[in-house]
């Protein structure tokens, strides 16, 4: 009887064991699945799975995804201070091009914000720090779409292509990583990692 009762208790054990295995998911696993439901699929892919940081958790994905944005908006702020005046005859581009290196430069601060956010979560205050990147990463969002809608068809047009060019690459990251900060939002695979 003492046998039958150590097998059954046994059996039941790893009947448990193969669950809780079941249910936790791989690394690529989860990077896969998300990123088929974000806006830009394929560039989610490529960018964070070459991401060295941790990415177990839907947390650790949102921190890669603005780390990743956060890195290419810095580069594009750089570029845009280091592009040549346009010419007078075209000051509305010169404008767009200021007024753009001044909105990229803000989506920096915007993601920093974010990503600093995204660190520092806390149980009590989750909902409210959920809500302030949000807010930053949209914010970042919304200053590339008026970055890019400042400039006109006059003036060097090969300049004003790689500007929009870049700043498109910029926000379509930014959008994936509000993607993944709204998962974080919905879901609990973030929260038992965060400080008490």
């Amino acid at each position: 009887m003492q046998t039958h009762h150590t097998l059954t208790l046994t059996l039941f054990s790893f009947f448990l064991l193969f669950l809780s295995a079941a249910r936790t998911v791989a690394p690529q696993d989860l990077l896969h699945s998300s990123c088929t439901h974000s806006r830009y699929p394929t560039l989610c892919l490529q960018t964070l799975s070459t991401f060295t940081g941790p990415t177990k958790t839907t947390l650790n994905l949102a921190q890669a995804a603005i780390q990743v944005s956060l890195t290419h908006a810095r580069a594009l702020s750089s570029y845009l201070n280091t592009l040549h005046p346009q010419p007078p005859s075209n000051k509305r581009n010169q404008v767009a091009l200021n007024d753009c290196a001044k909105q990229i430069s803000d989506s920096v601060d915007e993601l920093t914000k974010t990503l600093k956010e995204l660190q520092h979560l806390r149980m009590g205050t989750f909902q409210w720090q959920m809500s302030n990147a949000q807010t930053w990463a949209s914010t970042a969002l919304t200053n590339g779409d008026i970055c890019i809608n400042g400039f006109n068809d006059g003036g060097d047009r090969k300049m004003t292509v790689e500007v929009k060019r870049r700043v498109t690459d910029v926000t379509m990251l930014t959008s994936n990583a509000l993607y993944f900060i709204d998962l974080v939002g919905q879901t609990i695979s973030g929260k038992p990692h965060l400080n008490p």
